[in-house]
């Protein structure tokens, strides 16, 4: 808490759709609360569940904390050129964006490209294939095996590599990611840095908190946990400074809302000239 104090805070009433707010508000409930909580808001996989605000909710007896529960609002623009399109498919694979707008066997293609670059050794998914298999970066390759080892096939013995997309993404929903985050670092002490870090220059918990790491370039004595801290913290900033950018050069400004921008300007222009006539 003290950390995040030193980043800006933006006062808002709504976040993002299906990030996990009614759920957070659920689990505070009853940490907050002694006894049998019961679950007072409604939580789904998929984005939408919260439709309206809620009524105030106590989430603590002492000290007396309130909340409301808010639907979820989609940015109406993610961003030009490759970075504003990684962020879609990001949001797509934890199923922020409604299901459909996005191929499946695409975001399988991003989801396998990411894993192998995180663990390339052992990447997560590898327990998913058939025993003995090796890390591919073939999707076509991974979903025949993955539809293999999950019995998916269709009329004529040929696999279904549309369900295998499906399963593989699903996979990532709901424990895929906490699989990855443990296969890249481990926490637990050991003797030598060596032994506690992956053969893999990519470090990251998850897609957005990634850095470059060298096992010969960790300090003898280290802290694993002050170690990612202070890691995700540069990622923060990092991050931080990448927005100021965008919002310089209005690359998080879709065409249509440059060109409306540019209209009023003109229709202010003519507005003003007439004025001074």
């Amino acid at each position: 808490m003290a950390a995040a104090a030193g980043y800006s805070q933006f006062e808002r009433d709504t976040r993002m759709p299906n990030v996990g707010k009614s759920t957070l508000l659920n689990a505070l409930r009853n940490m907050g609360i002694k006894g049998r909580t019961p679950k007072a808001f409604q939580t789904s996989a998929n984005p939408g569940m919260t439709q309206a605000l809620s009524t105030r909710l106590k989430l603590s007896l002492d000290p007396l904390v309130y909340a409301y529960d808010t639907p979820g609002v989609m940015l109406p623009f993610l961003g030009r050129g490759t970075e504003g399109a990684e962020r879609g498919v990001k949001l797509a694979l934890i199923a922020g964006i409604k299901e459909g707008l996005y191929d499946m066997e695409a975001l399988a293609a991003y989801l396998l490209y990411r894993l192998n670059v995180l663990n390339p050794i052992s990447p997560a998914y590898l327990h998913l294939l058939p025993p003995g298999a090796s890390p591919t970066s073939d999707l076509e390759e991974f979903l025949t095996l993955l539809a293999r080892r999950m019995g998916m096939i269709k009329r004529g013995a040929e696999v279904d590599l549309s369900r295998a997309a499906v399963y593989f993404v699903r996979w990532w929903r709901e424990e895929g990611g906490l699989l990855s985050a443990a296969s890249t670092l481990h926490l637990g002490p050991s003797p030598s840095p060596e032994q506690n870090l992956p053969n893999t220059q990519t470090q990251a918990w998850g897609f957005d908190f990634q850095w470059d790491l060298r096992p010969q370039g960790t300090p003898e004595n280290w802290d694993p946990s002050l170690f990612i801290q202070e890691k995700m913290e540069q990622s923060v900033d990092e991050y931080v400074a990448m927005t100021d950018r965008e919002e310089a050069d209005e690359n998080n400004v879709s065409q249509t809302q440059v060109k409306k921008k540019a209209m009023l300007e003109e229709k202010e222009k003519r507005r003003l000239k007439h004025v001074k006539r």
